[in-house]
This record gives structure tokens, sequence and C-alpha cells, in this order.
């Protein structure tokens, strides 16, 4: 006989002195009796343990989140658990099918033999799939570019499941003597879909065919890329509405002209390790500009936001070199921006120089420019600090809560920049000596042992009156305890 409890908690919650509750004959699933028994004690207790499912009972909103921190081949899986969980994984936003799971050992004459099997089994998860897609990855061997199926899955992916992200990854290295790069064969105009708006190619010789009206894609990453120039050319135009490209391409027409014209463009990052004469970069709404390699005679550029004083290129040699206008940038651009700033390219780590154009009055954009030089992970050989001119009045109020947002990372408990933040140059322009947060920026470069050789303030191009000042501020730096004794303060 059971004995009724007086409390209104679950079994599941109950502490182990309370009395379990009555057992309903409906109850669903099994009831196991555990418990111990003492004849010091007295009587034995027993305690229910019930085995129902109740993760299955959950709306499918919580069931579909549990799947979305699964891998694509896991969430499949768990469609073998019960009737409840047969349909869950196909209306999973983000979908991942590829061969990476295949062997490299596998003698290359199995390698298409196991590749058409696993191809088949992608093909069946991409059909089986219901419902709209977020995102979308899809790695192949050559063979699935070459006998269609890649363009039959892309081609579903886009136009059925209307993705907005998708990734395509050719896996070359497993190939052996059949790999190279393969080329990029689909129907035309294959990303043209309106719901597509990011596209990632890994791998391929490009091609322009399926680069037909492209105006939907808002960001384009083109890793280890293979194409002529005016293939380039020809793709570029067609995605008129680009807010983000990522270059990272091979040319195959030495020294030739590198055009990249678009009145949308905010976000660029280029490495090109092939020679090319020149490089012409027209885009009025730019506000990063990240060259990680590129070797060229010439480089152009005009996009006004961008601002640098220093000459990074030395004749065809690059230096790696980043210009940032901060702004509100929005999230999802900043998102991919920071991705790709530590992103690394043939284990090549983030070096080289930084130029930023900043208001120090404005809290966002201090945020911003900590979290980029938090994420520079090698000593900095450079860094431009161009100080926007805001000379608008601070409302009343305005000066307290700007001043409590800079004391909060330049004057607060983990005040930056900090030692563990290296630079051997910092160049200072636009310095207003009585701006206090500019100042006290430039005190905690000084204080903290951050720059190694040398802090520069440009101060020749100021009128009389302002230079003096400005030079009467540079002093009281001078007089700052030192974190480093090695470096010097001087004015340009």
């Amino acid at each position: 006989m059971t004995t009724r409890s007086s409390s209104p908690s679950s079994p599941l919650l109950s502490s182990p002195s309370s009395t379990p509750p009555p057992i309903s004959s409906n109850a669903r699933g099994k009831l196991l009796w555990t418990g111990a028994s003492s004849k010091a004690k007295g009587k034995r207790i027993q305690y229910p343990v019930d085995n129902v499912d109740r993760i299955s009972m959950l709306p499918d909103e919580l069931l579909q989140k549990i799947l979305s921190t699964l891998s694509t081949k896991d969430a499949v899986k768990t469609s073998t658990l019960s009737k409840r969980w047969v349909d869950q994984w196909k209306w999973r936003p983000h979908l991942s099918v590829g061969m990476r799971n295949i062997s490299r050992t596998n003698p290359t004459s199995r390698l298409r033999e196991l590749s058409l099997r696993v191809a088949e089994s992608m093909t069946r998860t991409i059909d089986n799939h219901r419902g709209r897609l977020e995102s979308c990855t899809i790695s192949h061997f050559l063979f699935q570019c070459k006998d269609g199926t890649l363009d039959r899955w892309v081609q579903t992916v886009t136009h059925e499941k209307q993705t907005k992200e998708l990734t395509l990854i050719n896996y070359i290295g497993c190939m052996g003597p059949f790999g190279g790069y393969n080329r990029l064969y689909l129907s035309p105009s294959t990303f043209s879909h309106p719901s597509l708006t990011s596209l990632s190619l890994t791998r391929y010789k490009l091609t322009e065919t399926a680069f037909k009206n492209c105006s939907n894609l808002k960001t384009l990453k083109l890793f280890d890329i293979m194409s002529d120039v005016s293939v380039l050319s020809i793709v570029f135009k067609a995605c008129s509405s680009l807010e983000v490209l990522v270059l990272q391409i091979t040319c195959l027409n030495l020294g030739c002209v590198l055009k990249i014209e678009n009145k949308n463009l905010q976000v660029l990052q280029v490495t090109c390790p092939t020679l090319i004469n020149k490089m012409e970069v027209n885009a009025p709404r730019l506000e990063i500009l990240d060259i990680k390699y590129i070797y060229c005679d010439s480089f152009l550029l005009d996009a006004p936001k961008i601002m640098f004083n220093r000459d990074y290129w030395f004749g065809a040699i690059s230096v790696p070199h980043i210009s940032y206008h901060i702004s509100s940038l929005a999230q999802e651009k900043k998102r991919i921006w920071f991705e790709l700033l530590v992103s690394q390219f043939f284990n090549m780590k983030r070096y080289g120089s930084l130029s930023v154009s900043v208001d120090v009055r404005n809290p966002n954009e201090l945020e911003i420019l900590k979290e980029v030089l938090l994420l520079w992970n090698e000593e900095m050989k450079n860094l431009e600090i161009i100080f926007k001119n805001n000379n608008a009045p601070r409302e009343e109020g305005e000066s307290s809560i700007n001043g409590g947002a800079r004391n909060k990372w330049l004057d607060g408990e983990k005040p930056f920049p900090d030692a563990f933040f290296r630079v051997r140059t910092v160049w200072m322009y636009n310095f207003d000596g009585s701006n206090e947060e500019e100042f006290a920026l430039a005190s905690r470069f000084v204080t903290q042992g951050t720059v190694i050789d040398k802090l520069m303030i440009e101060t020749s191009t100021y009128p009389p009156v302002k230079q003096l000042m400005t030079e009467a501020k540079v002093a009281k730096l001078m007089e700052l305890p030192k974190g480093n004794d090695y470096f010097t303060i001087e004015c340009f």
C-alpha cells in the first residue's frame, strides 16, 4: 500500500526524505522500485523511478533547439529513438552534408565507389529535409562536380529549401592523382535565387556560368579559388549588391589588372599571391579594407571612408594591412568581419599593421576598437589612429555618460590597452590635446608598456596656436611613468 504524499512536488524534485506520491494505474511506462532496507532502521522505504520518455513530451520548439546543438549526422540518428523523433531533424534550420568522413587511407581505386555511396546518402538527407534552411554546407569530391550531382544538390537547397547561406567545399585533398581544382559546373543563374544572400566557395576553378543576375547576394567568399581576371570581373558585375567580399584567389593571367567596383561594398578582404600589375578598388561605402597579402606593382583606392597615411606597399611586396573606419556596422557584418580577422590562411597568423579612424567620445566606437585590438594575435607592426573630427557640442549630461563609458575600459578594473597587446609604433593623427578621451587613450599607451619603439603624434599640420597647445599636452605625456623605458614620444 502506498502512502499519499501531502507535497505537490514531483518525485523527481522531492527530497530523499519525502514520501512518494501515489502510483497511477494509467501511468505511462514502467515503474521500478528502488530502496535499501536495514533491520536496525526499521521498515524498507521504496521510491518509484519513472522511465517515461519525458524529453519526447517537450514541445517541438524545444526539441528543435536540442537538435540544433548536434551535427547533421547525429541529428538524423535521433529519428530512430521513437515515432516522436522520426521527423524532428527534418525541420532543422541548418544542414551540413559532406564527404569528410571518407578516410584518406582508402585506395584511390575505391574513392569513386565510396563517394558515390556517400553521395546517395547525402541526396536522401537533402531530399528528406522539410521547410526552409538558414544555412547549408555541402562538401564533395571531383565526381559529384562532373556528373551533375552537385548541381542537383545546389538547385534543391536554393530553389526548394530557399537557403539563405550556402557553403560549397571541394575536398581535393583526398583525391590523390585525380585531384586538382574542379571547374564549377553549375546551371546558369544557380546563385540568383532571391532567398540566397550569402555564398562561400572553396577550392574551385571559377566559371561565370552560375553567376547571372546575382543582385540577391550580399556576401561572397571565394577561398582558394583559381580564375581568370575576366571571369572575376563578370562575377563582380553580376553581384552588384555585395556588402562583404572575401577574395583568396590565384589569378591565372599574370601581370593583369584586377578591378573591384561596387557602390554597396562595406567589407573587403584580399589575398592574392600571384603577380598582378595593378589593383583598383572603387567603393564609396567601404568601411573595412583588409589586405592580407597581395603581390602587385600598383594599388589604387577610391574609398573616402578608408584613411591611412603610411605607405604599406613597398614596390611589389605587400605588407599585411587593415584599414577600419569604425562605425555602427550592422551586427551580422561585424560578426563576419571578426571571423575573418582571426582566421588563418595557409597557417599564416594575423600580423602587419592596422589603421583605424575612430571617435573616442563615442562609447560604442571605443568598444569596437578594444575588440579589434584584442583579436590581434601577433605583435603589431604599426598602429595608426586617426581621430575623427567631432566638434559638435555635448548635450547636458552627455559628458558624464561618455566619461563613464571611457572609465569602464580606460580607467576601470580591467583597463585597455594593456601590456598584453604589443605594437612597434603608434601614429596618432588629428590628436586634440583638449579632448580628455583622446589624452586618456594616449596615456594608456604610455603607462602600460604597450608601445615598443615610438609613439608619434602629428602636430606639424596644425595652426600655430593649436600646435602649441597640442605639444604642451604631448609634454605632459612625456612626464608620465613609462611602462617601457626604451620607447620614445615624438611630434612630427
